[in-house]
């Protein structure tokens, strides 16, 4: 009965052994083969054009001083510079690290692996940042045709405060 009891805890237990932890090392290889510092990087660039492409549309049609045009250049700068050191590879390789490890096992991570070292895999590298940079420009494109109903939205709640306030 014992053996019995041993094998059937062996034979549940199989499967969490199979789906063993990757290693920090098989991890850190498959981020390194992916060039994720330089996609980050990338995002980054991305992410400061998108900003100001959507600032000038929000502004579009303002009469803005230079003085004022100064603040807000200065603003995005600030925001920018603040995204880079907190979403800086060196602030988040051991979020994605650990991300990679609770979600991935070691099995998967060595699939992954032989993917990426394949000339598909490569090719999968190669062409992500210019994915990456049509999608934010499509992304942009969205948002600059939402931005009337945007504004829309806001003078709305801003007149239904001021009647709120008179009323």
């Amino acid at each position: 009965m014992k053996r019995y009891a041993l094998a059937l805890i062996a034979t549940l237990l199989c499967p969490l052994a199979l789906a063993a932890t990757p290693s920090k090392e098989s991890i850190r290889e498959l981020m390194t083969i992916t060039d994720m510092p330089r996609m980050l990087e990338n995002s980054m660039a991305q992410v400061d054009s998108m900003m100001q492409t959507t600032m000038q549309q929000a502004l579009a049609g303002e009469d803005i001083s230079e003085a004022d045009q100064k603040v807000l250049q200065e603003m995005q700068d600030d925001m920018v510079a603040l995204l880079k050191e907190e979403m800086s590879w060196a602030q988040l390789e051991p979020i994605f690290t650990q991300i990679y490890s609770e979600s991935l096992s070691q099995s998967e991570v060595d699939g992954m692996l032989e993917f990426y070292k394949s000339d598909a895999g490569k090719a999968v590298i190669a062409k992500m940042p210019v994915i990456m940079q049509n999608s934010m420009q499509l992304m942009q494109q969205k948002m600059g045709s939402m931005m009337p109903k945007i504004k829309e939205i806001q003078q709305a709640a801003i007149t239904k405060i001021k009647a709120n306030k008179e009323g």
